[in-house]
């Protein structure tokens, strides 16, 4: 697996509002399970599996199901055939899945599965848009919401 330097003196975002406002468009709406109130990890039940991804909303999520956008940091990538999700532990999930376009610069649409579960993935490199690819993710896994 190709390992990336880190994405250090790269702006990921500048708020959680302007985070938001830049990638909406990309935004999915799944259940979520209940959580303990204050908890600071969504519980999102996908057609790819649990994900469990640190909440970047001010106020406590609202009833189930919650629109959200799925941001993770690319540690490392290498192409790969199967699609899914697998948690590595912690934080820490691969996705194997595909680019689907590049956003802006340094960010990337990428889907898994069918249904396709939608990330925004920040990477310090350049990933092709239509590849097949392996892709490990720094914790935390993130959900913004409005």
């Amino acid at each position: 697996m190709k390992a990336f330097p880190a994405a250090r003196g790269m702006a990921l975002e500048d708020s959680v509002e302007g985070f938001w406002e830049r990638f909406a468009a990309h935004a999915q709406e799944w259940p979520i399970a209940p959580e303990p109130f204050g908890s600071p990890i969504l519980e999102l039940l996908t057609p790819s599996g649990i994900l469990h991804a640190f909440d970047r909303g001010f106020t406590p999520a609202p009833r189930s199901p919650v629109r959200v956008v799925l941001h993770g940091v690319v540690e490392s990538a290498e192409p790969a055939e199967a699609g899914g999700i697998s948690h590595l532990g912690g934080g820490r999930y691969e996705l194997r899945g595909r680019v689907v376009r590049a956003l802006e610069r340094g960010f990337y649409l990428f889907a898994v599965g069918s249904p396709e579960v939608l990330f925004v993935l920040a990477s310090s490199q350049p990933l092709e848009a239509e590849q097949p690819l392996a892709v490990r993710l720094a914790p935390p896994l993130m959900a913004f919401r409005p």
